[in-house]
């Protein structure tokens, strides 16, 4: 559920909030959460480095591009993550993980940022990539949409109290 503030800035010709991407890597094989932000909005306290602080969390500033899944029938559901590699750190730590990462993607407003807006928390990150310029992947959702349903069928054989 959005706010009425962020559905009107959504719609509006002009607006005087920023629309800042929060994403949280998370993973078993890390130490702690990985936490990007799309936008330089303040210094982070701790690190004294771009970045946001939303919900008592550090989110570092790092150039990056999302590209969304399409909207159509076909049931894939992907979009593709990259990140700008500006840190020798960022290489470490995608050579460090040997399994899919999960990744929550959120939406705040910078005139309020510890308000989120919009949340997807089931991502999964695969297919990773990196050179000396970036990394990439893949963010994919399971989508129960095209399975059948009920998976099974109710017939004499099966459920013979049902007939």
């Amino acid at each position: 559920m959005t706010s009425t503030t962020f559905n009107q800035d959504v719609f509006a010709q002009e607006m005087d909030a920023v629309f800042i991407v929060l994403l949280t890597f998370s993973s078993a094989q890390l130490a702690d959460d990985i936490r990007i932000a799309s936008d330089p909005f303040e210094t982070l306290p701790a690190a004294n480095v771009p970045g946001v602080l939303s919900n008592g969390l550090e989110y570092l500033f790092i150039p990056l591009e999302i590209t969304l899944p399409r909207d159509d029938s076909s049931g894939t559901v992907s979009a593709s993550l990259k990140i700008d590699n500006v840190d020798r750190e960022i290489i470490a730590q995608a050579r460090s993980v040997t399994t899919p990462m999960s990744v929550k993607m959120q939406t705040v407003l910078s005139t309020d940022v510890d308000v989120v807006e919009v949340e997807y928390d089931y991502f999964t990150l695969s297919n990773l990539q990196y050179d000396s310029m970036s990394v990439s992947g893949q963010l994919t959702l399971d989508y129960w949409g095209l399975e059948p349903f009920p998976s099974g069928r109710f017939i004499p054989s099966q459920f013979p109290g049902l007939f």
